[in-house]
Parts: structure tokens; sequence; C-alpha cells
């Protein structure tokens, strides 16, 4: 299954960061293990590695805790500061100032960095290296002559690295505020598009019905009053030529401004136009549909719906078709499926870059909507595609 859209949420951010620092814990603790069979001054080596245990438990507990459990805001904190003081333990049992682990401080305020919130990095980092010397002075190997000039040393590359790793966080910060702000104008402008469009959708379509086509009917009338007084073959044929006509505006109308969507709701107008589909396409439909209320991305959706059907019709050479449309509490899905050709997923990337917009313009539209679109296709084995957007109660009428 491969997702195609969906923008970056705040909460989508911190589970991802999280995971990330997760991951980062585990070679670390490697390179702790690694370094208990280095020499140490003072060693306590039990101790070392039944702090090491516990950490590591942890460690991997954490790691599945943010795939399976959603991150809440003060999982960084707690995880941040029982990192210090697990790194502070590992030092201390292991050398103290001359302890290899005591690297392990340097790891703070990188994976806080990934937080993108400078202010936490700035204390994380300020956090890790008073530990750093308190654990330090207080090892019996801070007696030694060069002791003083070592912890100095060291603090000063800990917070020569905090440092830096406050600016990254900072640049990272504005660089996602700046990428935020930039997705926010492209989804009101996309909207006021599309509200222009369907706009000017409703016009044109407005006039076919009520001048175009009244004015078939019309001449349709004329020809058969006049068929009526003279009969004639080619009469016959005007008038068969005119019913067809005015099938196939009324056809153009509907797609254009379904005003089944407006009158019945997105139920009846997604069941209309699949049902239409499946009688130009001569394949077996099955819906499953259930969408009692409005809801406001619902032209949205049906947009797509249709767009994904007439894929079916052209393309696809299908024998059975599935449509679903869900509104649960939180999002409104719609499903196509077919059993037809299918095609490989990075096309869509292709003929956006064509000029082929059909289904690539779904994609981004959705995507800017907040929702996302999920593609599963491969040649001969058919084609799936979901649609979730995010129900908006406040929205609905």
């Amino acid at each position: 299954m491969r997702r195609l859209g969906g923008p970056l949420r705040a909460e989508g951010a911190t589970a991802e960061a999280e995971r990330i620092v997760a991951w980062l814990r585990l070679p670390a603790i490697a390179l702790f293990a690694l370094s208990a069979s280095l020499v140490h001054p003072n060693p306590e080596e039990s101790a070392f590695l039944i702090t090491l245990a516990v950490f590591s438990a942890w460690s991997a507990a954490i790691l599945a805790w943010v795939y399976v459990r959603p991150v809440g805001p003060g999982l960084p904190l707690v995880s941040t500061a029982l990192d210090i003081v697990a790194i502070s333990l590992l030092a201390a049992l292991s050398g103290g100032p001359f302890s290899h682990a005591r690297l392990g401080f340097f790891i703070v305020p990188v994976t806080v960095a990934f937080r993108f919130r400078p202010a936490m990095t700035s204390v994380a980092a300020l956090v890790a290296t008073g530990a750093y010397v308190v654990q330090a002075l207080a090892h019996p190997a801070s007696g030694s002559p060069e002791a003083a000039r070592f912890i100095l040393t060291q603090a000063g590359f800990l917070l020569w690295v905090g440092l830096a790793c406050v600016l990254l966080s900072y640049l990272l910060a504005r660089r996602t505020d700046a990428i935020s702000k930039l997705v926010v104008s492209r989804t009101r402008l996309l909207t006021d598009a599309l509200s222009a469009e369907q706009r000017e959708r409703k016009a044109l379509a407005e006039a076919l019905h009520d001048e175009a086509i009244q004015n078939l009917l019309s001449a349709r009338h004329e020809i058969e009053e006049a068929n009526e007084v003279s009969p004639h073959p080619a009469l016959d044929r005007a008038d068969s030529a005119v019913t067809a006509t005015v099938g196939q505006l009324r056809g153009a109308v509907f797609d254009l401004h379904p005003y089944v969507l407006e009158e019945a709701g997105l139920e009846a107008a997604v069941r209309s136009v699949a049902q239409q589909a499946a009688a130009r396409g001569g394949f077996e439909l099955e819906l499953h549909i259930r969408c009692d209320d409005r809801h406001p991305q619902e032209q949205l959706v049906f947009s797509a719906a249709r767009e994904l059907l007439a894929n079916v019709v052209q393309h696809a050479a299908a024998r059975n078709v599935t449509v679903g449309l869900a509104d649960t509490d939180e999002t409104l899905q719609l499903v196509v499926e077919d059993d037809g050709r299918g095609f490989p997923p990075e096309r869509l990337a292709a003929q956006l870059a064509d000029g082929h917009v059909g289904l690539a313009s779904q994609r981004v539209r959705i995507e800017a909507a907040g929702g996302t679109m999920e593609l599963d296709s491969r040649p001969q084995r058919g084609t799936r595609v979901e649609i979730a957007l995010p129900d908006r109660a406040s929205g609905r009428s």
C-alpha cells in the first residue's frame, strides 16, 4: 500500500522524532557495553552492568511504546531526564570524569534537537553538562592532578555541542514553521481555486440546462408536430438525433454540477455516478455506502469518486468494481476497488509531469484538505484507492 499525501501534522512530527530518538538509543547502548571492556579508574563493573541492563530494558520499552501508543507532550521530557540519569550513573560507575561512558552525555543535546524545540535543547544541554560535572567531581578520580583541567575541557566540549544543537534546532524549527505557513497558504489558494471552479461549473451547467437543452427540447417538439402532419424518415432521424443530444447534454450537466449532490447528499450522488459508470463500463458493481450526514468536503469526495470511476471505465477493463463510502466519527472514507489491468503506482508522478492531471490532481486536492490518498495497484492485479478526509464536525450542516 502506497500512501499518497497527507501534510505532516504536529503530532505526527512529534511521534516521528521520538521514534528516531528511540532507535538512536540502541547503538548508544551497544557503545556503552563496549566501553565496559576498556580500562577505567575505580571501576564498578557489576553495578555498571546492572545499570546498563536496566537502561537497555527501558530503552526497548520506550521503542515499543512510541510505535503502539500515542506520543504525549510529556514523553520527551521524561525520556530525556531518564537518559541523563542513566548516563550519569554509567559514567560514575565506570571512571567518573575519565569514564569512556562520559561521551554518552553528548547524545542528550543531539537527540533533543530532533524535537525542533530550541528552548528544550538548551536546557537539556545545560543539565547534561551539569550532570557530567557533578558526577565527575563526586567521583574519587577527581582528585588526580589532571582531573580539574580534564573536567573543564569535557564540560566545554559539551557546552559547544549543546550550543550547536540549539542553533540547529532553531533553524529546523524556523524552516518547519515556514513550511507550515506555505502549506496553509497553498491550502487556502487551492480552496479558493476549487470554489471558483465549482462556481464556473454550476454557471455552465445552468446555462446548458436552461438554454441549450430547452432549445433542443423545443426543436424536438416542433419536429414531432411536423412529423404528425407530414411523416417523413428524415424527421424520425432528426428526432432521434435531438433526443440523443439532449441525453448527452444532461449527462454533461450532471458531470459539471451534480444537482443530486446538493439536493440529496453525498450518498445519493456517489450511488448515482457509480451506477452510471457501471452502465458505461459494463462491469458488475458492488456498493457499500453509509453516509447519512452532510460533510464540508463532500464536493471533493464526489469529485474524487467521479474521477476514479471514470478511470475505471476508460482504462481498467474491469469486470467487478466495489465502491465504499463511510462516514465515521473521525473520517469520511471513500474506497474504489477494481479487478482490472492495474498500473505501476509510480506512473502517477510521470502523469502529473506530462500534464495528465486527473488522478494526480485529486491527490493534490485531498492533501490540501488535510486528507490522505492510498493507492495499491499492480499490472494485471487491479487497483484499490482509499481516500480519507478528516471529519470536521464544526463544518457540518
